[in-house]
């Protein structure tokens, strides 16, 4: 096996951990029964399915579609932040209705003075990776050149960066199930959720710093 391949694998390992370890631990969380409330959890458990996604489609080798996913695994996350801690009850109704959400640039913008930490994530990732996240969803010219090998048509995505998109996937995951802990006010599932994803992803963050 290559050293991309052996990176897939690990990655492949530490979302399937993180997968079973999540689940385990939002398993029975109570939370307000209100719209707000409701929506919220709703986006933030969407966010934590389509890494499920992803990591199945992974597995499965079919790779244009697992980046397909990126962008409205994030979407799913911001949205939920943004009818949590920003929609007037007013929009929480209408979305409810069939309306469209906000933009994704008000979102980032609207998070970032509201909440701090999570709204500086989703501007940044805005900033730097909506672009990418676009062209793999709609099919932009990035779709096109990974399955354009020589002569041939099939699909040439990477291990390494397949492995990047499982371990981003769980980051979003990971994100998504801190939301949910603060919209149950659980202190306690917040706590039990970092150090569960610390264990499990550690050392990437050290590599990589």
């Amino acid at each position: 096996m290559t050293i991309d391949g052996d990176a897939l694998l690990e990655a492949q390992q530490r979302s399937h951990s993180w997968m079973v370890s999540c689940a385990r631990i939002l398993d029975g969380v109570t939370f307000s029964t209100a719209m707000r409330s409701g929506v919220a959890v709703a986006l933030q458990h969407l966010c934590i399915e389509h890494q499920q996604g992803a990591y199945m489609l992974i597995e499965q080798n079919v790779r244009g579609s697992a980046f397909a996913l990126y962008r409205p695994q994030f979407e799913a996350y911001a949205r939920g932040l943004w009818y949590q801690y920003c929609a007037s009850d007013t929009d929480v109704d209408r979305y409810m209705q069939g309306a469209e959400p906000p933009r994704i640039g008000k979102i980032a913008s609207d998070l970032e003075t509201v909440t701090g930490y999570p709204g500086s994530v989703v501007l940044e990732v805005k900033k730097g990776s909506w672009g990418a996240m676009c062209a793999f969803t709609h099919g932009g010219a990035v779709q096109v050149k990974a399955r354009s090998v020589g002569d041939e048509i099939r699909q040439n995505y990477s291990d390494r960066h397949a492995a990047q998109l499982l371990d981003s996937t769980a980051v979003l995951s990971y994100l998504a199930a801190l939301a949910i802990a603060a919209v149950a006010d659980d202190g306690d599932l917040a706590k039990e959720l970092y150090e569960t994803h610390q264990q499990i992803f550690s050392h990437v963050y050290r590599r990589d710093n």
